[in-house]
């Protein structure tokens, strides 16, 4: 495929599919494009990554690649990505999570409306509050009203803090009023274990672990506003008694601050096409993902949403810089 050039009014949703619309021509990219996720292979910023750098090489000519640089709660992906040249060959698949690092992690010095330019939101996706099998509350307001009658008892498990299940763990306790036990674990395995045998009481998982253990454990709610498609018999926790709940993962793409703006309308109006093809939103939809691309600036303002949630939160909960 002939590499083609991008132009900046392609983000205003002109595409063409030659490339060729009367405006100023951008000659990137010129070589690979490197987008680099902090979780390790396998995990879903992986997966939606590896959807779309294929497609995204299609579109703008040049290979794009996946590169996992796990690590420090996500922060090596994410100091790399911020300490790189603002070229437009440098990329992060940005989790929602970002917003919230400075609350709980103290080597996360970054400013995330400061340090990093976004481009466009890619997908949301619900968590589900998984139960172990034993527990006697049939709906939410019994389990509430069962932890509340046994505070300090009931516990929770995550996988430390910092990622968007740990901050839907801390909003459902700190609405529900409830005070439950944190237990950290470092491997998805070990929870699930755990919560089978019931030595834990509830975890917030990703989409697709739920699914993979609906017969083993309850699904028990979804942490979006609205059902899931994908799992309409399984209610949200605000349709189930927490108005106001929602606490989905949202994933995006992000660039080192100082990007030149033609560039940033570039990828975006990338991601956008990319997004919108059928067989993307196909693989998405089956994982529970809802693709939702954006502009720049709405990438932006939930940032800024997410920040001031996260705020308040760890505040609420006591929770502290480690």
């Amino acid at each position: 495929m002939k590499r083609f050039a991008f132009i900046a009014a392609l983000a205003a949703g002109a595409f063409g599919t030659s490339g060729q619309l009367a405006a100023q021509v951008i000659a990137w990219p010129q070589k690979t494009v490197r987008i680099f996720v902090a979780t390790p292979p396998g995990g879903g910023d992986d997966y939606v990554a590896r959807l779309l750098t294929p497609r995204l090489g299609e579109l703008l000519g040049q290979p794009f690649v996946a590169e996992n640089r796990p690590g420090a709660g996500g922060l090596i992906a994410q100091n790399h990505v911020m300490q790189a040249a603002p070229d437009g060959y440098t990329w992060l698949l940005a989790g929602g999570s970002m917003a919230g690092a400075r609350y709980i992690s103290l080597a996360a010095k970054y400013d995330v409306l400061r340090d990093f330019t976004p481009v466009s939101l890619l997908e949301s996706s619900p968590f589900v509050m998984l139960l172990h099998p034993g527990v006697p509350a049939r709906t939410l307001r019994d389990y509430i009203n069962m932890a509340r009658t046994q505070p300090g008892k009931m516990t929770f498990a995550t996988l430390g803090p910092g990622q968007m299940p740990y901050w839907a763990a801390h909003l459902f306790n700190s609405m529900a009023g409830v005070q439950a036990l944190e237990v950290r674990y470092k491997a998805f395995g070990e929870v699930t274990a755990d919560l089978v045998m019931g030595r834990v009481d509830y975890f917030f998982a990703p989409f697709p672990t739920a699914i993979a253990l609906k017969d083993r454990l309850r699904l028990f709610a979804v942490t979006t506003a609205k059902r899931s498609p994908t799992l309409p018999e399984v209610p949200s926790l605000a349709e189930s008694g927490l108005a106001g709940y929602d606490m989905p993962a949202y994933r995006g793409i992000m660039g080192p601050a100082g990007l030149p703006e033609e560039l940033v309308r570039s990828l975006n109006a990338a991601l956008v096409q990319a997004l919108a093809i059928s067989e993307v939103r196909d693989k998405l939809l089956s994982v529970g993902s809802v693709p939702q691309s954006s502009t720049p600036r709405q990438l932006e303002e939930k940032f800024v949403l997410l920040i001031a949630r996260f705020s308040t939160l760890a505040k609420q909960a006591g929770l502290k810089p480690e």
